[in-house]
């Protein structure tokens, strides 16, 4: 692979006519390099190339690949200019180029057109203008210019293991295969309703009975009376499960379904986010088939304000000290990890949602976070360990390919920048 992609479009530019004496004769000048010229029409050439670099390798269509080459066609003329440049640099320095690396780049050139025969060649080279000993010529010139971009820049392109990682780590949050892993603790503190909170949301659940009496329809009932986020999980709809997936229910609903026959609608029964209702709909000795809506129990302003105030207070009992582990076990709403002292187990980074990973990815091993919002309540965690990954050597590899071609493309400009303050350039207008 080669590192310099740049030189995949100047070198064949000697394709369509730099310095070609048939090219110039008649042809508009847009700039003016120290004693030399560039045409439109050599422009333009590279205009055709870059689109059809666009198609080829981007898979752009033909119309957008030539509309983005047109929008730079700027950029373009002031690659040529730099180009134009580097090779009368290098014809001033005298920089050798090995009569075996022209015949292998005529050799690559041929290749890479298919040309079969040394006649098809010569065609090919006379319908662009050039003869094999003019074309030859040309190609010299541009292996000098890139063997001037090598000696000068090459020895700059050093990248350290150090600059590697500091890559990975800076970018981290783009590779979701690179993120640590953690173990992670936690006490919850649950938004919980007030009286208030659930009388409303028991008179909603009163009204959708007194409808399903009057005989309207269960799942349409179920859509209107949902919120956004359960409208999407498929309330109403008839779920079918196993008697074994139904086993894995929650007690509570696994044990309102079995004492419901075939046609009936359960009572009220209470989760974690609101009042369920469900309607068995057939129910076999190998599987069951039902519907549930339910009505989201929503904590109320006050509600929230109280889980804020108590998780506060368990946060200033850890900044003074006390073990993380016996407040977990005390005081958390979470039914399944409070015995387990908040135990959520190992976790990638990449798993949490991004609120939540923007506190904990900067987290020590041992530290508590502040009180972190989630959608039922307020959590604190805390880093038990931490697993960093680690780069493979052939990502390595390829970070420090990506920076050499960087820092190839920052030195090669300033390298021809400092050719362009030392010349006479001046360009028309362009049309």
């Amino acid at each position: 692979m080669k590192l310099f992609r740049f030189f995949a479009l100047v070198l064949c530019v000697a394709h369509f006519g730099i310095n070609s004496a048939a090219g110039r004769k008649f042809d508009q000048i847009v700039a003016y390099v120290n004693e030399d010229v560039i045409t439109k029409w050599e422009l333009d050439s590279v205009i055709n190339q870059k689109a059809l670099e666009l198609q080829q390798v981007y898979r752009f269509s033909e119309r957008e690949a030539r509309q983005k080459a047109e929008q730079e066609r700027e950029v373009l003329l002031d690659q040529l200019i730099r180009q134009m440049l580097l090779v009368e640099t290098a014809l001033t320095l005298k920089v050798e180029i090995a009569e075996a690396e022209v015949e292998q780049y005529l050799q690559n050139f041929k290749d890479q057109y298919k040309i079969e025969s040394e006649e098809e060649f010569a065609q090919a080279l006379k319908k662009e203008g050039y003869t094999l000993l003019s074309f030859r010529e040309q190609a010299k010139r541009n292996l000098m210019a890139e063997q001037l971009v090598m000696q000068r820049i090459l020895p700059r392109l050093q990248i350290r293991d150090s600059d590697v990682q500091r890559f990975f780590e800076e970018n981290r949050s783009q590779l979701p295969t690179k993120t640590d892993r953690v173990h992670l603790r936690h006490i919850f503190v649950a938004f919980k309703p007030s009286e208030a909170d659930r009388k409303l949301a028991l008179d909603k659940i009163d009204t959708v009975l007194q409808e399903l009496a009057d005989g309207k329809d269960f799942e349409q009932l179920a859509q209107r009376y949902a919120d956004e986020e359960h409208r999407n999980t498929g309330v109403g709809a008839l779920n079918e499960l196993s008697v074994a997936e139904v086993d894995n229910l929650s007690i509570t609903f696994r044990d309102t379904l079995a004492g419901l026959n075939m046609g009936e609608t359960s009572a009220p029964v209470e989760g974690n986010d609101g009042f369920y209702l469900f309607k068995l709909e057939r129910k076999t000795d190998q599987t069951i088939a039902f519907r549930y809506l339910v009505v989201s129990l929503t904590p109320s302003e006050l509600a929230m304000q109280a889980a804020y105030e108590r998780a506060d207070g368990l946060l200033q009992r850890l900044n003074q000290g006390e073990d993380f582990n016996t407040l977990a076990r005390q005081y958390s709403d979470d039914a399944q990890t409070q015995a387990n002292s908040g135990d959520l187990g190992i976790r990638s980074l990449s798993e949490l949602n991004p609120d939540t990973r923007k506190i904990i990815e900067g987290l020590p091993i041992g530290a508590h976070s502040t009180p972190i919002k989630t959608t039922y309540g307020v959590h604190i965690f805390k880093i038990d360990n931490r697993n960093v990954p680690e780069l493979s050597d052939a990502e390595k590899d390829q970070i420090r390919m990506m920076l050499r071609q960087q820092k190839f493309q920052e030195e090669w400009q300033i390298y021809t920048d400092l050719l362009k303050e030392n010349s006479f350039i001046k360009i028309k207008k362009l049309e």
